[in-house]
């Protein structure tokens, strides 16, 4: 299983994350630069294509090589997501958005701020 842990303190945060995969599955740290998109245009998730949004944030993530999505990330405005397994007895739907596709589309479009601490 994952472990994740953050400190906040006076002088900033510390985000760490460890992660379960495959330990000979490549993990790529991948910079995708903040852009503007056209409003006919879709990108392409791990499985499925959707509606791109307007503008995009930069992103710096860890994901496996054959994935689009993120095993953890943080963006240009110091927005930092780590991904956790989840255990259910629910079945899965056959195909749609994985949990690292909804981690780096929280980056990339997620707001500029988050809350403050102090």
């Amino acid at each position: 299983m994952c472990d994740t842990i953050v400190v906040v303190g006076r002088d900033g945060v510390l985000f760490a994350k460890n992660s379960d995969r495959d330990a000979n599955e490549a993990q790529l740290l991948d910079w995708r630069a903040p852009r503007e998109h056209s409003p006919a245009e879709r990108v392409r998730c791990t499985w499925i294509d959707i509606p791109q949004a307007e503008r995009t944030h930069g992103v710096l993530l860890s994901r496996p090589f054959w994935m689009w999505g993120a095993e953890m990330g943080a963006n240009q405005h110091g927005v930092v997501i780590g991904n956790e397994a989840v255990f259910t007895t629910r079945q899965p739907m056959e195909i749609g958005l994985t949990g690292m596709d909804l981690l780096r589309l929280g980056l990339e479009r997620g707001p500029r701020r988050g809350r403050r601490w102090t």
